[in-house]
């Protein structure tokens, strides 16, 4: 936002100065609802199980991020802190306070309460944010830090924000140059070990996709053709244009496989057509692989979306192609193996798709970190 142009007071609330203002504002707000509860004759509850820190460099995100806390406050309700970085702007720190109440059951006999705060950074204020957020925090409770866009490593406000957390929730499926951009998650990934957990949105989009491979070999008939796998194509999804290349999701795709099965890089990641990459990686018996990641134009899905697998593999004589592709309904999927180019077997079975709200609240319920995704990042780093 350019100097001067000031956030919307009718979606964030009424400006405060100070955190003492804040608070006094807070406190009113809270009294005026539970007023208005005991006059609907409805009991109010204020319930923080959580702190919630979104850090967002543009106001479409952060109202994005405030929209998704107000569909959690039911199931987490928290005190939420959005803090938009306004670097174009004047120095300073303006806060601005809205509070939210919900109906969590259709009668609307209670109602939850959470708080929601915007800390609008004006400026360059890294080496004073951390320091106003830290009085805004609920003692005693976790701290979830949600970066929106690509986390700068080396940057002193993502430091010293990281310091607070708990746990931070990146997503690449925003981040621009993956295969720069995910090893740095990876780097990250390293040093949090012990001090925060690590999550990324776009790996809890994968999980449907990562059981339904992990199904096929399930199979005892086909198990054996996991050691002899000889190519895999992973296609990802792109405007009509082409123009919105986001490969991150089929890239950790492949990367989760070179971790579970021993796979180690013969070359790195190469472009190839229209945004493509193709490149070779070796198995632990040195037999080379070709890894292929194509984008394609797909109705109904989002620009970086996973619209079809393909496993090709041989045991002796015996070729198999292990494939998954999205139906026209992207809410489905069709599993299909072929021996020596026969349908065996195949079945359609539905394919969630989780919005973001769901994406967040599945991951603000955990506080560890994820070996198999950390292990996947490694892998691509390899690779990279």
């Amino acid at each position: 936002m350019a100097e001067g142009v000031d956030v919307d007071t009718t979606f964030w609330g009424t400006r405060q100065t100070g955190v003492a203002a804040l608070e006094r504002e807070l406190t009113r707000l809270r009294r005026a609802q539970s007023a208005h509860a005991r006059e609907l004759g409805r009991p109010i509850a204020r319930a923080s199980v959580l702190n919630l820190i979104v850090y967002a460099e543009r106001e479409e995100h952060a109202r994005r991020a405030a929209r998704s806390i107000a569909d959690l406050a039911l199931r987490h309700p928290s005190r939420a802190i959005v803090v938009l970085a306004d670097r174009g702007a004047r120095e300073g720190v303006e806060q601005r306070i809205e509070m939210h109440c919900r109906l969590p059951i259709a009668d609307g006999a209670r109602l939850v309460c959470y708080e929601q705060i915007l800390v609008r950074a004006r400026g360059d204020v890294d080496d004073r944010l951390a320091s106003a957020l830290i009085p805004l925090l609920v003692p005693d409770l976790p701290v979830f830090l949600w970066w929106t866009g690509t986390p700068p490593l080396g940057s002193r406000s993502f430091a010293d924000l990281l310091r607070l957390a708990d746990r931070l929730l990146v997503d690449s499926a925003d981040f621009a140059r993956p295969e720069l951009t995910l090893p740095v998650i990876a780097r990250i990934s390293d040093d949090a070990r012990g001090r925060f957990g690590l999550t990324d949105l776009n790996w809890t989009r994968l999980t449907p996709w990562r059981e339904i491979a992990t199904s096929f070999f399930d199979v005892p008939a086909w198990r054996f053709f996991l050691d002899g796998i000889t190519g895999l194509r992973v296609g990802f999804a792109v405007d009509m244009d082409g123009r919105d290349i986001h490969p991150s999701q089929a890239l950790l795709f492949v990367g989760w496989l070179a971790s579970r099965l021993g796979w180690r890089p013969l070359e790195a990641l190469a472009p190839s057509e229209a945004g493509g990459l193709l490149f070779a990686i070796a198995r632990p018996d040195s037999a080379r692989i070709m890894v292929r990641v194509r984008p394609r134009f797909e109705r109904g899905l989002d620009e970086g979306d996973v619209s079809g697998i393909r496993i090709q593999a041989a045991s002796g004589q015996q070729l198999a192609e292990f494939v998954v592709k999205r139906q026209p309904s992207p809410r489905h999927q069709t599993a299909t193996v072929l021996l020596d180019g026969e349908r065996r077997w195949e079945r359609t079975m539905p394919l969630p798709s989780p919005a973001i709200v769901e994406l967040i609240g599945e991951e603000l319920s955990i506080l560890g970190s994820d070996r198999t995704y950390e292990k996947a990042l490694d892998s691509l780093v390899e690779l990279a």
